[in-house]
């Protein structure tokens, strides 16, 4: 058994990429999710509804993906899935590998801004989320015999 493994590395702070969208006017909150379901960032929503929130919007999303798999085939990548209720939308589009931005409005938002500004986060948060390269082991106590490289 290895016992020498790296410390896991921080969560970084993503809620940076959220201040700007929350400045569009009729938007209520925004968050960031990965796909199998769990939040990474969001703006204040309470954690045990943005735990369930990133849940469902997973699901969701899962949908919309075999939804367009099943009616487009291998071409139809997905963009953007949005929920309409009497009380406001629900913009969700692809932000990075594996993750997702999520926007809650009211009903009165402009769809276009919103939108807007949320594919100019998006170009932010990719490059936030870009892992930094793994710093060499060698020497730092790995598996005996092996001066510390992993293979």
């Amino acid at each position: 058994m290895n016992t020498h493994l790296p410390p896991p590395r921080a969560k970084a702070d993503l809620s940076f990429v959220l201040k700007p969208i929350l400045k569009v006017p009729d938007v209520q909150h925004a968050m960031i999710l990965t796909a199998d379901g769990f939040f990474e960032a969001h703006s204040g929503i309470e954690p045990e509804a943005a735990e369930k929130l990133s849940a469902v919007l997973a699901s969701f999303l899962a949908a919309g993906r075999g939804t367009s798999e099943t009616y487009f085939g291998s071409r139809g990548l997905l963009r953007t899935v949005m929920v309409e209720t009497q009380h406001g939308y629900v913009f969700v589009i692809p932000a990075a590998e594996g993750a997702y931005l999520a926007v809650f409005t009211g009903p009165n938002v402009a769809m276009d801004n919103v939108t807007y500004e949320m594919q100019k986060q998006v170009q932010t948060l990719g490059k936030a989320m870009v892992s930094p390269p793994r710093r060499d082991l060698r020497g730092q106590g790995g598996p005996p015999g092996t001066d510390g490289a992993y293979a």
